[in-house]
């Protein structure tokens, strides 16, 4: 699936940010060219960004203003002009339309081909603000489907609202300092971290418990179970970076 036409506009502002380097986005690019998406997502979704950082970052680059969706109020003429599976598909939220002006919560805008189309459709200037992956996630589920975000959520909720990482890293291990008189340290270890998959396998368990409680809806299930299909395909991007970390002696 080939990636969208703004990505390298977009790679080339968050590495001059300094927010990802090149390996991280050769990772990130194989696994948007074959799952397709957003780089901004699959940014978050592998862990490499902070999401809030990456809006603000591409505020500051676009000269565009940013948003915090928690406390905007629901606008059902907005809403209304385009749908859910839209919005989730593209990374946009309608936030209002006033006076012919839609205004526009997006993760990515840099996609102008998005703004263009948006702005034909609904027979209005568009004018863009820049929200982070997972409040545009949230204030879907929010203000299309009625399921508000409560403190204390467990982690089943929070990875359905894309807050939790979708990959399991590599760190170093700084568990055991050396003696004062041991030779000098060696180039450093590298432990893998929790992958994904087991942890979305102990989230799915949670929720099924909750479900069985009423805590869950069949729709949240169905999309934690396909988060956890998606992480085993992602697991053969993981394998990749790896071999990439081999070739450059970090392993």
């Amino acid at each position: 699936m080939a990636p969208r036409p703004n990505v390298n506009r977009l790679a080339d502002i968050l590495k001059k940010a300094g927010l990802v380097d090149e390996l991280q986005l050769r990772s990130a690019l194989a696994r948007l060219d074959q799952w397709g998406g957003r780089l901004t997502g699959v940014l978050a979704d592998m862990g490499m960004v902070d999401g809030e950082q990456v809006a603000e970052v591409l505020a500051q680059a676009l000269k565009l203003p940013t948003i915090h969706l928690g406390m905007v109020p629901k606008d059902g003429g907005a809403l209304s002009r385009i749908d859910a599976a839209y919005c989730a598909e593209h990374g946009v939220f309608p936030v209002s339309l006033r006076d012919r002006v839609f205004t526009l919560a997006m993760a990515d805008p840099t996609e102008i081909d998005v703004i263009d189309r948006l702005a034909a459709k609904v027979g209005a200037r568009v004018s863009v603000v820049v929200a982070s992956e997972a409040e545009i996630a949230a204030a879907i589920a929010r203000h299309y489907h009625g399921q508000a975000a409560r403190k204390g959520d467990n982690l089943a909720r929070r990875a359905f609202t894309s807050e939790v990482p979708a990959m399991g890293g590599l760190e170093l291990d700084t568990s055991a300092p050396p003696p004062r008189d041991a030779p000098p340290p060696g180039p450093p270890v590298l432990r893998r971290a929790p992958s994904a998959n087991t942890m979305l396998d102990e989230m799915f368990d949670e929720a099924q418990e909750k479900a069985a409680e009423g805590g869950f809806t069949e729709a949240e299930l169905t999309r934690l179970e396909a988060a956890r299909v998606n992480q085993e395909k992602a697991s053969a991007i993981l394998r990749a970076l790896e071999e990439l970390l081999v070739e450059k002696g970090y392993r």
